[in-house]
Order: C-alpha cells, then structure tokens, then sequence
C-alpha cells in the first residue's frame, strides 16, 4: 500500500499525515518517559547526597557555599558553549541559546545508570533540533573526550606544582598515563579507522565528519576555562569547610577524580568512585575530604537540575511561541 501523500495547508506548506503525527507522538511520550526516569535518579541522587553530608554542610559558611555555586554555574555553562565548537567542527553552528538549552536537558541523563544515557540525551536533543545524525552523536562523544583531556590536562600541570606537597595516591595519578593516550586517539588516522570499522559492522556512519587534529586539539584547550571553574567550585566547598583547605591539592584532586568518574563507565555520574579518587589524592582526612566530594557534587547536580528547568521553560516559550505565529493569518 502506498504511503499517504501530504496535504498543503492554507500557506501552502505541506501538513503532516496521520503517520508521522503517529510518530512524534511516540516519539514525545518516550521522552517523557525517559525525562521522568532521568528526574527519579537525580530525587534519589540528591536525598542520598544530601543524608550524607548534610549535616556537615549546615556549618558550612555560607558565602563560600554561594561562591561554589557560582563558580560551578559558570563552569557548567561554559561546557555548554565548548560543545557548540565542536558541533562547529563537523558543520553548521547551531545558535548558542538552543545548544546550551540541549546541553542541560540532557545531561541529567548521566544520573542513570550507564555512561550512554548523557549522549543519547543530548545527541537525541540536537538531532530534534535539526544537527544532522551524523553530526549530533559523535559530537557528543568528542566534546566529552576533549572535556576529560583538558582535566588531565590541568593535573598534568599541576602535579610538579605540588611535588613538596603530594599526597600518596600513585594510583591516582596514574590516569595521567590516559592523557597521551586520548590525544593520540584524536588523531585524525585513528577517527578515521575507527569510522571505517563502525560503518564495516553497522553499514553507518560513513558520513561522519573527522575533523583536523590541530582543531581537535584546540577543541581540549577550550575546555581549560571549565575546569578551572570547577577546581574554584570544589575549593569554594572545601573553604568553606576548612580555611586551611589546599589550593593546589584541591585542583588536582578535582581534576583527577572527575576523570576517574568518566571512566567508571556503569557507574551514574562515577558516584563513590569520584569521591574515593578525590579523598587518595587529595590527601584530606577521609571525613573532610568526603564531605568534599560529595558536597560539590550536590552542589552540580542542583546545578544541572536549574540548567534543565530553564532549558525547559525556553523550549516551552519556544514552542507556545511557534504556535501563536502558526496561528496567525497572513494578512494579520
């Protein structure tokens, strides 16, 4: 049977068939479906954090605290308008506003269990909004290879800063050994063979873009700002704590932890994995340097919420914003 054909409307533009308003509304209820599941995780997150330290950061001072918050705000959004360059990278920019408002909404994914979820929340989020498949995905996976990078980046350069100082976390300071190693994954020899061998076993993804090294690289040195953002965020929890709280310590411990995070892949968010690498390398005693942990990660998680609820209210306004144009006569 043939496919329906479509209708013009009064302007002349063609009108979805009964089909594809099927499909959308399909489409619409799994991503409600999967916005409650993504909001259940972050509830649960947030009640367990808070039961663990809450009692802790009651004492906090205050203005340190809202410091933090800033800072990790700033950090955030900056995030956010790095994976706009990438998605420059591999085509067309898409507008600043729409790909921080991506960005927000699907980083809550990384709150389910599973490194997946962030990327398909967000390569989901840009494929709607009209970044090409080929596009959206992999930029996802790139912006946060170069993320990470950049961290290892900023503990490689302050590792020797510390060298009087450092704590006994050999360990720790291992995932180092990873920096060399993601930057030789960039290069653009390896994308390519790797491409070749996902389109050899799925028969996709041949049109994927592989971008020069020299901007990939820079793509990871755009990052620095972010991280220092969230080592100002982590010290700002941890002096709010204690005013002898180590400085540079502090960012190679952030730095290092997030990291550690990011490769514990079934792991939601690197939750206890982040915050054990944060306590060895920091060199804190385990109670402070816990409360810490898992007091700045609160501190993002409530940052991410506010991120997707603004990003929600714009996608809103946006839509009731379409609605009343479409309404609108042509001579009106």
């Amino acid at each position: 049977m043939a496919p329906e054909p479509a209708t013009l409307s009064v302007e002349g533009e063609p009108t979805p068939t009964r089909r594809p308003r099927r499909t959308m509304a399909l489409s619409a209820l799994a991503g409600t479906v999967i916005a409650f599941v993504c909001i259940a995780f972050v509830i649960a997150r947030m009640s367990a954090q808070w039961g663990e330290v809450g009692d802790d950061i009651a004492d906090a001072e205050p203005a340190w605290i809202a410091a933090a918050a800033l800072a990790a705000t700033a950090a955030m959004a900056w995030i956010a308008s790095c994976w706009q360059r990438v998605i420059a990278l591999l085509g067309p920019t898409p507008p600043r506003g729409r790909t921080m408002a991506w960005y927000f909404a699907g980083e809550l994914g990384k709150y389910v269990p599973g490194t997946v979820w962030p990327v398909l929340g967000r390569g989901e989020l840009a494929r709607r909004g009209g970044v090409p498949r080929a596009r959206a995905y992999p930029s996802v996976a790139l912006s946060l290879a170069a993320l990470y990078l950049a961290a290892l980046a900023l503990a490689a350069v302050l590792v020797p800063l510390d060298l009087a100082k450092q704590s006994e976390s050999p360990g720790a300071l291992a995932l180092l050994a990873l920096l060399p190693l993601g930057l030789l994954a960039l290069h653009p020899r390896v994308l390519t063979a790797a491409r070749d061998v996902l389109v050899r076993f799925t028969g996709r993804g041949a049109d994927i873009v592989v971008p020069p090294w020299r901007a990939t690289i820079g793509v990871v040195v755009s990052y620095l700002p972010a991280w220092l953002g969230i080592w100002a965020a982590t010290w700002c929890v941890a002096r709010s704590l204690d005013p002898d709280a180590p400085l540079l310590r502090i960012g190679i411990a952030t730095a290092l932890s997030w990291t550690a995070g990011f490769v514990a892949v079934p792991v939601p968010a690197g939750a206890g994995v982040r915050e054990a690498v944060f306590v060895a390398a920091s060199g804190l005693p385990l109670g402070l340097g816990a409360t810490i942990a898992v007091g700045s990660r609160l501190i993002f998680l409530l940052v991410d919420v506010a991120g997707a609820g603004v990003a929600a209210l714009q996608a809103s306004t946006t839509v009731s914003s379409r609605t009343r144009r479409s309404g609108r006569s042509p001579g009106s």
